[in-house]
């Protein structure tokens, strides 16, 4: 288990890293810039070995409650991408921006689950 968390705290770490980088261009860069640092820190410190389980509990009810809350907003279903990567439809940024949370939480969850595990 402790090889798992290695591998999928690198992996995390550079996935949240290009997301967090990915946030400078979006229109509120003051929010998503800090959820998906603090989330490359967190798969950082899974690679360390230096988790927090109390910590990944608090992270993943708010990652998944506020993707739960974002993925009510949305009004009708468009999808996730139509003619790129931009923005075309506030749905579309509401649905893009719920799913990157429950990646979020999905690693939240696996580190606990491989910390737990050993």
């Amino acid at each position: 288990m402790k090889k798992l968390q290695s591998i999928a705290g690198i992996l995390f770490t550079i996935v949240f890293i290009l997301f967090t980088y990915w946030q400078f261009n979006d229109p509120d860069p003051i929010l998503w810039v800090p959820i998906y640092a603090t989330a490359s820190y967190v798969a950082f410190q899974a690679y360390r070995d230096q988790l927090n389980q109390e910590l990944l509990i608090v992270l993943f009810i708010l990652t998944t409650t506020a993707g739960i809350q974002i993925w009510s907003e949305m009004t009708a279903w468009e999808g996730f991408i139509t003619d790129g990567l931009s923005m075309k439809t506030m749905n579309q940024e509401l649905a893009r921006e719920a799913v990157g949370l429950w990646i979020v939480s999905v690693a939240f969850a696996l580190f606990y689950i491989t910390k737990r595990a050993r």
